[in-house]
């Protein structure tokens, strides 16, 4: 099949790659594709000749600054859209906690391998994907949704990762896990949840009363719903730092 464009050409060395690749990598693999299976396709029906001409048809005549020219308007015409859906964000998230579930996570580096296995073994993500639409779609088509999201290579999914974690800084924490993989009923408290406030209010109030610690639990059966651990535990605070004033006032 004859390329009709440096466009087309550059989308036929895409879909021989069936992984995350960088911008960068991808223009090292273009070049490598031209001229090693195109090129070897291009000669069991015509000359080498007729193949240069080709290329000068498809303007990627200075090879180095034509190709990676060529690259990067595929680019632009594939994912000029980039992260533009307002979802995109909770997508990517689910899905990292989905792997702190699932991989049991100990550190930063273990949950980057982690997704990077969720996001790119055919029998996890990849499978529900496909499995999830109306109509067949192949491998290419996946890492070209992923990265419509925004994963494009693995400096992504590190980038993702650390955002990640500056929402859930506990992530590593077992009963932080054990939460994710249990999350609060509707209606009905999480005596894991409830566990890990009482532990983390702990850490800067290693002695309560028994006042304080009724307290505590009013806010988490109070807020529960809408407020997260790290603010129920900040509204905690309030409530101790406000009645630490209030008893020094009274001694003054």
């Amino acid at each position: 099949m004859l390329a009709k464009s440096a466009i087309e050409l550059v989308n036929l060395c895409y879909e021989e790659t069936n992984t995350l690749v960088s911008l960068e990598e991808l223009k090292e693999s273009f070049i490598v594709y031209v001229f090693g299976k195109y090129q070897d396709e291009f000669l069991t029906e015509y000359s080498l000749e007729e193949f240069y001409e080709h290329l000068d048809l498809l303007q990627l005549t200075n090879c180095r600054r034509d190709f990676d020219k060529a690259v990067e308007e595929w680019f632009v015409v594939q994912y000029g859209t980039v992260a533009k859906d307002a979802n995109y964000h909770d997508i990517l998230f689910t899905l990292v906690k989905e792997a702190v579930v699932q991989y049991l996570p100990q550190n930063r580096d273990d949950l980057i391998r982690g997704v990077t296995k969720l996001l790119t073994i055919p029998s996890e993500f990849i499978a529900r994907w496909k499995n999830g639409l109306m109509r067949e779609r192949t491998t290419p088509s996946y890492f070209k949704y992923l990265m419509k999201l925004g994963i494009r290579s693995h400096e992504d999914i590190e980038a993702l990762v650390d955002m990640w974690l500056l929402e859930y800084p506990n992530a590593f924490d077992k009963k932080q896990q054990q939460l994710f993989a249990n999350p609060p009923r509707r209606g009905r408290p999480n005596n894991v949840e409830l566990a890990l406030l009482i532990e983390m209010a702990y850490e800067f109030k290693p002695e309560m009363t028994a006042q304080e610690r009724e307290r505590l639990r009013k806010i988490y059966y109070y807020h529960r719903k809408s407020l997260t651990i790290r603010e129920m535990v900040g509204k905690f605070k309030k409530y101790i730092n406000g009645k630490k004033k209030s008893d020094d006032s009274q001694v003054g």
